[in-house]
């Protein structure tokens, strides 16, 4: 039987520069992203798959607007990390445990969107490997 596996936060007992060093591991994948993005959307539409398949156009359309979501949810995305980078370098001015525990909730919300973000992304690569192995011309 599968473990089924979730999200649990590791923050707490890691140094800011640790943290640091996390979002910005995190903004670079994201950053390079983009092209990996761009290129299955560059492959989606040549015109390399079997003719005469059925559902091929609205199969393709399909993953092309999983595509397009994917990459507006990876700049935003993007752009709150980035956000949160400059928050985290405010903390190192904050001292008391309340502003501890902002920062480290604050950190923990983003770790998890980008694991979300990652797990949707790793669903679409397989969804779209798999159909494709079946589509391409030989």
């Amino acid at each position: 039987m599968e473990t089924l596996e979730f999200y649990r936060s590791f923050n707490a007992d890691k140094s800011i520069e640790e943290l640091q060093y996390n979002i910005s591991k995190a903004i670079s994948k994201l950053e390079n992203l983009e092209l990996e993005l761009d290129f299955y959307s560059d492959l989606l539409e040549k015109p390399i798959y079997k003719s005469q398949m059925l559902n091929l156009f609205e199969r393709l359309s399909a993953f092309q607007k999983e595509v397009t979501t994917l990459e507006e949810n990876r700049s935003q995305l993007l752009k709150d990390l980035k956000s949160h980078s400059i928050l985290l370098k405010n903390k190192i001015k904050c001292q008391d445990l309340a502003c501890d525990h902002f920062f480290i909730k604050a950190h923990d919300t983003m770790e998890l969107r980008v694991v979300n973000y990652q797990n949707s992304l790793s669903d679409f690569k397989f969804k779209l490997l798999t159909y494709l192995k079946s589509v391409l011309k030989n």
